[in-house]
Order: C-alpha cells, then structure tokens, then sequence
C-alpha cells in the first residue's frame, strides 16, 4: 500500500539571492535607460526634420503665390485683422506682430502645429504677445508689460514657435528709411529676398531650431522676459558696427561669419547662463541656435536641424554651418554693400 507523504516545500530563495537578483535588474536598468533615452531623443529629432519638411512644403506654395519672393520674418499690421502695408508700418506697432509662420498657416498650406518641435518644452517658444491664449510662460510679459491672458493685444503667429529663419534670407521689417531711423537703425532698409538671388541653394540655410530654452531668446525687463521668437538669426558680423546691421554706412564692406576657430559662438554652459540672445549687442545672435539634439562638437555641443533653401534638412552642431559659411554669401535682405566675406 502507498503512504501519504507530506509534499515536499518549494525551496525558498535566501536574503543574498534575492539582493543578486535585485543588483543584475538594477544593473541591467541602468544599462538600458541610456540607450532608451537616446533613441527616444533621436526620435525628436526625426520629427522636428519632419516638421521642417511640412513647412518647406508650405513655403514652396508661398513662393509660386508670391512670384519667387520670400516672406518677412515679422511686420507690424495697421489693425488688429491682420491687414498690413509693408511701406507704412506703425513703429509703435500697437497690434503686435504678423510673423512668417502665419503667411503660411493662415492660407492653409500648413498647420500651425507644424512649427512645434517634441524636443522642445510646450513645443516651442511662445509668441512676443501671446493674448487671450493660455500659451502664456511663467515670468513672460507682452510688449505692454502685461504677464496674463489679455484682449489687447495678439500676434499673427504660430502659438509655439520651436523654428527661425535666416535673417539674410527672411527680412525684418525695415523697408523705409523712415521706420529704419524711427527705431534706432541708420540708412540702411530691409530688401525683400528673391529665390533666385540666393546662389547655392543646397548650401544655404533658410530656417532652423530656436534654442530649446525661451528665455535665452527672450528680453529681461525687469524681472519679466519679453519673447523675442517673432525675430530671425542674424549670423553675420560686421566690422564696423557689430550685431548691429542697420547701422553700418549703406557702401561700407564687411560682413563676416566672425572670428575662427569658434565665430563668436559660446560654450553650452556658458549659454545656458545668458540671456538676450536675440537682442544683445555683446553676444552674437547666432547663439540662439538649438543645440538640443544628440551629437554635436565638444565645444558647442549638440546639434540642431537646418533646413535649406532647396528643402532638404540636415542635422548638425551650429558651428559646423559656420565654418562652412552655409548662411549665404550675401545679407541678401539688407540694402547697400551685403557680401559676405573673409574678416577684412
């Protein structure tokens, strides 16, 4: 006859195997979340050079609308529907900013979710006057100093704007001597820029990634940061007067891409402590490109997408367009002598 026998207990793991086991889980994490992390930024990046490519597409409609003719970085609009005159612009510009983004979006040719970037908080950098919306930043203030949702005033302008242009390519709007002098410029006016002027258009930028934090790109008055995400990226030098283009005398040469080895670039932990980057005679405005993606040099660091003018994109470190001069031979957006040339 059999006997019942009591069923043997499973053996149970002791103290030391369970923390072995606990120390591979812990150790196989930390191997893996790096790599998961860098796939995941590689991602962003990919669809931040999917944007572009929606936008390129957009422009291109714009440019056969438009006889060849590229569109302002920004202008002011006579009321608050978006009308406009480019050649008699309030210089008070009560009703904020037409920027290039809505040339785009507000005829159809794109959302204007297309200029946000996953890289980037929110997607992007929030208007200069961002209204009634909530895409408001903590610590923002409009052009009239107010630091909430308010019905004064509004930009015509993509919500979150991760991207900018080159301002040789995308004019500001200074196209009178009247409007130039009225706000500090000298006599030279913006132009606006013809497809065809542009020589080498595989090599030449026409937009790219603001840097990823607003505030670097933004104006400190007082404690409260005014968005500057309406302006393109001047990336020239001139000899005689600096960042300050609008000032050098309309015959005099010498427009460069700066000094070698580094063309006025700053380090990424120096950036990351300064503000102004749009609007600091110190500092040149080239800074305010993105150096948010993987890769990049060990000086700058990180990389950025860059779109060109024949619409292909590519993506690498700021200080690789300037050593390549690949921002254009020309201001071709401002009047008087524009090349571009070696340091004279």
């Amino acid at each position: 006859m059999f006997q019942n026998r009591p069923a043997r207990n499973p053996r149970a793991f002791t103290l030391i195997e369970l923390l072995i086991v606990i120390s591979i889980i812990a150790l196989l994490i930390g191997i893996l979340l790096p790599s998961l992390s860098a796939a995941r930024k590689q991602g962003q990046a990919v669809k931040c050079a999917a944007a572009m490519h929606d936008i390129s597409t957009a422009m291109s409609s714009y440019l056969a609308d438009w006889n060849g003719t590229y569109p302002p970085s920004y202008i002011y609009p006579s009321d608050t529907e978006a009308n406009y005159d480019f050649y008699a612009q309030n210089a008070a510009h009560p009703f904020g900013y037409i920027h290039w983004s809505w040339f785009l979006y507000s005829k159809g040719q794109v959302g204007d979710k297309a200029f946000q970037c996953p890289s980037y908080p929110r997607g992007g950098a929030p208007r200069t006057n961002p209204g009634q919306s909530d895409n408001w930043e903590t610590g923002q203030a409009d052009q009239n100093g107010a630091a909430g949702p308010n019905n004064t005033v509004e930009d015509a302008q993509a919500v979150r704007m991760a991207y900018t242009g080159n301002a040789a390519i995308f004019p500001r709007n200074k196209f009178t001597e009247e409007l130039s002098s009225a706000e500090g410029g000298g006599q030279r006016v913006n132009l606006f820029t013809q497809e065809t002027k542009i020589g080498d258009t595989g090599k030449t930028i026409l937009i790219t990634e603001f840097n990823d934090n607003w505030r670097n790109i933004g104006v400190d008055q007082g404690g409260s940061i005014l968005s500057k995400s309406h302006r393109s990226i001047n990336p020239f030098t001139h000899i005689g007067s600096g960042n300050d283009e609008y000032s050098a005398p309309p015959q005099a040469p010498g427009f460069t891409y700066g000094d070698a080895p580094y063309y006025g670039l700053l380090q990424k932990e120096q950036l990351d402590q300064t503000s102004g980057l749009m609007n600091n005679p110190g500092i040149a405005e080239i800074n305010a490109v993105g150096r948010h993606h993987p890769g990049g040099d060990a000086y700058t660091g990180g990389t950025a997408n860059f779109l060109y003018a024949d619409s292909h994109v590519e993506k690498k470190s700021v200080l690789q367009t300037m050593m390549n001069w690949e921002w254009g031979l020309y201001y071709y957006s401002l009047s008087g002598a524009n090349k571009v040339g070696p340091p004279w």
